[in-house]
């Protein structure tokens, strides 16, 4: 996606985000419907609808300062284009989970939680790293064998799937610390010790009871989390990404002077 910024009217406006805008990217066209002065965008694609907020002003509509929240890959493109723009809470990819286990835990949860990301997409990253050479692998070629994603499951597996043998759990936990995923579960027999020792993740789930899905559906704390290693930098979307701080300096002019 290129934005061109000097071209457009109205003292620079971006001139293909207007409100009945029809955005071409690549060969897939966005529509814009504005949503009655609530500053947001209802973007529509050929993969379903997502809530964009607009980032230039037009005639009618008044800019924001930041778009946050999730989409497909174009509104991820459309957001990396106009960052610096605008703010953004992060660039979101394709799904990923994370699961770092021991010879504790049951091999067929571990293997549906992992399968439970590669259905999302054949880009989607689902990895196991065990201390236990007799658990990987366990279990999943037979849950791929009878899902209804079989398709896209398999080639998921082949091009982002990984088992990863660590020959401890503090060793898992710096393999996990590196990958920084967005989901990452800890099923092992003392998983709040571990999970003292990860600093990078988007979302971490305890204990062999609380599945990822959990977090897709169900549990309380916002889902919009980093991917592809961001989770390093930036944190899950929440309240702080609409707070910001000034400076605020004063002197008299006593201070002043002794200086």
């Amino acid at each position: 996606l290129s934005v061109d910024r000097n071209s457009a009217a109205n003292g620079g406006d971006l001139g293909w985000l207007t409100e009945t805008s029809a955005v071409q990217f690549g060969q897939k066209f966005v529509s814009s419907v504005f949503n009655g002065g609530s500053g947001y965008f209802t973007v529509e694609t050929p993969y379903g609808q997502h809530i964009m907020q607009v980032t230039e002003r037009t005639a009618s509509v008044p800019k924001v300062d930041k778009i946050v929240g999730p989409g497909n890959i174009y509104v991820a493109l459309a957001k990396k284009a106009v960052y610096g723009y605008v703010s953004i809470d992060s660039i979101a990819g394709p799904s990923e989970i994370l699961v770092i286990a021991d010879e504790t835990v049951n091999p067929r949860y571990v293997a549906a939680d992992l399968l439970s990301q590669a259905e999302h997409d054949e880009l989607a990253s689902a990895i196991l790293v065990t201390t236990s050479e007799k658990l990987a692998g366990e279990e999943i070629e037979g849950f791929t064998q009878v899902l209804s994603r079989k398709a896209i499951i398999e080639k998921s597996l082949e091009n982002y799937g990984h088992i990863l043998i660590a020959s401890s759990i503090d060793e898992a936990v710096e393999i996990a610390n590196a990958i920084a995923s967005e989901h990452l579960e800890i099923v092992t027999a003392n998983p709040f010790e571990v999970m003292t020792k990860i600093r990078n993740a988007g979302a971490i789930f305890i204990g062999e009871n609380s599945s990822e899905p959990l977090g897709d559906y169900f549990a309380g704390p916002n889902h919009i989390l980093p991917t592809n290693g961001t989770a390093k930098f930036f944190s899950p979307l929440s309240v702080d990404d609409f707070v910001k701080k000034s400076s605020i300096i004063y002197y008299s002019r006593e201070a002043l002077a002794a200086k």
